[in-house]
């Protein structure tokens, strides 16, 4: 059995958000930042290897999971926010292992450089940035904008159970059985006719009006201090999402301390198919900033 995390609430600023938690509130802490579509609930296999020795902390950001969706749609940086209030309200003063998940991963590279004091040790799987954009683009990009005001996006349910756990295999074909049983009702609630709604505001699909600017990232990398720990999946597909780009490599370049790992058969979803590859990074991490 996967160890149950424990729920509690962190409000700012009229938005709510559920947090997640295992182990010791007195131990070491890591937190935990999910990437798009997740919920912090599904680390649990993680958190099986290192609740013992850690206070895990692992955010709904707003949005998703069981924080509820916020009137207006979404800017990255507000992300940050959540972040920052989530610290503030459960690791106070104590610097802590921080890791993110593809976009949580995003968000966690630039918080380590805006708030580096907070940070002893960064991890990001497969959080290495977005592709560089180009203001050529802006136009195109405005347009699909201004159109999804007319057709707001939206998510497909799922008609049963069976039909969203083979959504699941197919984002983590290795992962174990039981892992994804877990998964399931974190990222997704059970209607009355049966059928499963994924937990995430639709609106997290629409297209942002300001582009990404790498520059910027890079930016916040480099003010990182603490130490960076980068992992891979060796057959994700989120490297050929660059289209020839090598994030990991341009990731890397910016931080003075820094080491890379590749998780030989991992796919994106790495803390679902390697969860005890991930958990001894991430202890290695903590160990290696002296927590």
């Amino acid at each position: 059995m996967l160890p149950e995390p424990a729920r509690t609430q962190v409000v700012r600023d009229h938005v709510e958000l559920a947090v997640w938690h295992w182990g010791n509130p007195a131990a070491p802490p890591v937190v935990l930042v999910h990437g798009w579509g997740d919920s912090g609930a599904t680390f649990a296999a993680v958190a099986a290897s290192l609740h013992d020795d850690f206070f895990l902390i692992a955010p709904d950001l707003r949005g998703y999971g069981e924080s509820p969706p916020t009137a207006g749609g979404y800017w990255f940086p507000d992300y940050l926010r959540d972040l920052d209030a989530c610290l503030d309200a459960l690791s106070g003063a104590r610097p802590v292992t921080l890791v993110g998940h593809s976009m949580g991963g995003n968000v966690c590279g630039l918080y380590a450089g805006i708030r580096p004091a907070r940070i002893a040790s960064l991890v990001l799987l497969e959080g290495f940035g977005l592709p560089p954009t180009s203001p050529d683009e802006a136009p195109d990009r405005y347009r699909r904008w201004l159109d999804q005001t007319r057709q707001p996006p939206a998510l497909r349910d799922f008609v049963d159970e069976a039909a969203l756990m083979r959504h699941l295999q197919r984002l983590a074909p290795t992962a174990d059985e039981a892992v994804l049983h877990q998964v399931l009702p974190r990222w997704a609630k059970r209607l009355p006719d049966g059928a499963w709604r994924l937990r995430m505001d639709p609106a997290h699909k629409g297209v942002h009006a300001v582009m990404y600017r790498r520059e910027e990232a890079a930016a916040c990398w480099r003010a990182t201090t603490a130490p960076v720990t980068l992992v891979a999946g060796s057959v994700s597909d989120y490297l050929d999402r660059f289209r020839g780009f090598d994030p990991l490599a341009d990731c890397a370049q910016y931080y003075p301390a820094c080491t890379q790992h590749v998780l030989a058969g991992a796919g994106h979803m790495l803390h679902w198919e390697q969860p005890q590859a991930v958990a001894a990074l991430i202890r290695a991490a903590a160990q290696r900033a002296g927590a």
